[in-house]
């Protein structure tokens, strides 16, 4: 069972820093670069309630899974460490998608709302990346923890 609560922690992060890392890399820059400003627009306000959701049930499953080792196997500083990471990843992710509806007014009201859009979608992605920087920092300690010879 312990084993079957890594590999779902380790997927969960994976596919959140996989989606972050798809949709940064991928799905933006061809959307700026392949519809006119209105499709871009329709698209990305449906995507991005998605893109945040998928991370929110990726936080949960993560959690699911850090539960399931502290029963099976005991809390370990690694474990303390990651479900901090994945409670700080959470919390993020739920601020980003609160932000959503407010950037998308921002834009909506036009150049008298420029620069409050240009803050709170700079904040978006500051999240984002950060999102992503703990991520990688989970997906790191499973791999030093799984490494034969680097357990402590």
């Amino acid at each position: 069972m312990a084993v079957f609560a890594t590999t779902l922690l380790t997927i969960a992060a994976g596919t959140w820093v996989g989606a972050i890392v798809f949709q940064s890399a991928i799905v933006a820059p061809a959307v700026f670069v392949d519809l006119d400003a209105s499709s871009a627009r329709r698209f990305l306000r449906r995507l991005f309630p998605r893109f945040y959701w998928l991370g929110v049930g990726c936080g949960l499953l993560m959690g699911i899974a850090i539960l399931l080792l502290a029963g099976l196997v005991g809390p370990s500083s690694s474990l303390l460490a990651i479900a901090a990471i994945t409670a700080l990843m959470l919390i993020l992710e739920l601020v980003s998608l609160w932000l959503v509806p407010r950037i998308n007014a921002a834009r909506d009201a036009g150049a008298a709302a420029a620069g409050r859009f240009g803050r709170l979608h700079r904040v978006s992605v500051i999240l984002t990346v950060i999102i992503l920087l703990l991520g990688l920092a989970v997906l790191s300690l499973l791999g030093v923890n799984a490494a034969p010879g680097l357990t402590s």
